[in-house]
C-alpha cells in the first residue's frame, strides 16, 4: 500500500457514519431511519466496527459491525449519500463516560474540546515498526469544559455520495488502499505523531486528507476516494 507499495497490519479500523439519504429517481434525498439499538446506532449514528478484539487495539472486542440497517418509503432509489463522522450536538458537550452507545466507546473518543475519532486505523507498517495510526476528528474547536465547544475551524467530517446505488445489491466499500494511495506510510515527518492525528499542519497527512476530500496545508479538498462502491 502507499506509495512505497508497503504492506501494513492493522489491529483497529472503526469509523462512525450520520445522516445517512437514499436518492429516488427524481433526485430528492429521502432520509434513512436508523433505529437505535443500544449498541451500534444512536440517533442516527452508526459505528461500524471491523476490529475483533483478537488484537492490540486499545477498546477492542469480538462484536463486528458491518452494516447499517434502517428503512425508508417505498419507491424507486438510484443513490446513497452519507456523512463520515458525528454530528455537532452529539461530537460536544458530551461526557463519554455516560453516553449511550455508540458514543460510550472511550478509544473512539479524543478530548473534549475535538470530540470523537470519526475514524479509527491503527497498525504497523513494514517501515514504521512502533505503529502507524490514522486517527480523524475535528480540530480547532473553540470553547471551555464549562461552557461547551461553540465552533470547530475544521470539522473534518466526511461527506460521501453515489449514484446508481441498489441497496439490494452493491456494497459500500471502505478501502484502506485508497484512503493510502499517496501517502509514504514507511516513513514519518520528524516530531510528529507516526501516521497522522489529523493535525492540520502534518505533512503526513497530506496523501489522506486529499483521498478523504478534506482540505490540507491550503490544498482545497475535492472528490472522496476512501469509500467505493462495488
Amino acid at each position: 500500500m502507499g506509495t512505497t507499495n508497503s504492506t501494513i497490519t492493522t489491529n483497529d479500523f472503526r469509523f462512525y457514519v450520520h445522516d445517512v439519504r437514499l436518492v429516488d429517481a427524481t433526485g430528492t434525498e429521502v432520509p434513512v431511519t436508523i433505529e437505535t439499538d443500544g449498541m451500534w446506532a444512536l440517533d442516527g449514528t452508526v459505528l461500524l466496527d471491523f476490529e475483533d478484539g483478537s488484537s492490540t487495539c486499545t477498546g477492542g472486542n469480538p462484536q463486528l459491525n458491518s452494516t447499517i440497517v434502517g428503512t425508508v418509503p417505498v419507491g424507486t432509489y438510484t443513490g446513497v449519500r452519507f456523512t463520515m463522522g458525528v454530528p455537532f450536538g452529539q461530537n460536544h458537550n458530551i461526557d463519554v463516560a455516560t453516553a449511550p452507545a455508540p458514543l460510550n466507546v472511550t478509544s473512539m473518543f479524543w478530548n473534549w474540546q475535538g470530540g470523537y475519532k470519526f475514524l479509527r486505523i491503527d497498525g504497523v507498517s513494514a517501515g514504521i515498526s512502533e505503529g502507524w495510526r490514522q486517527h480523524l476528528g475535528s480540530t480547532g474547536c473553540d470553547g471551555d469544559p464549562t461552557g461547551g465547544v461553540t465552533a470547530c475551524t475544521n470539522t473534518n467530517s466526511v461527506a460521501v455520495a453515489f449514484d446508481g446505488f441498489d441497496a439490494t445489491a452493491n456494497t459500500i466499500v471502505a478501502d484502506l488502499a485508497l484512503l493510502l494511495q499517496d501517502t509514504d506510510i514507511d516513513t514519518n515527518t520528524a516530531d510528529t505523531p507516526p501516521g497522522c492525528m489529523a493535525t492540520i499542519t502534518d505533512p503526513d497527512c497530506a496523501g489522506v486528507f486529499a483521498n478523504l476530500g478534506l482540505d490540507h496545508l491550503g490544498v482545497a479538498g475535492g472528490t472522496q476516494a476512501f469509500f467505493r462502491m462495488e
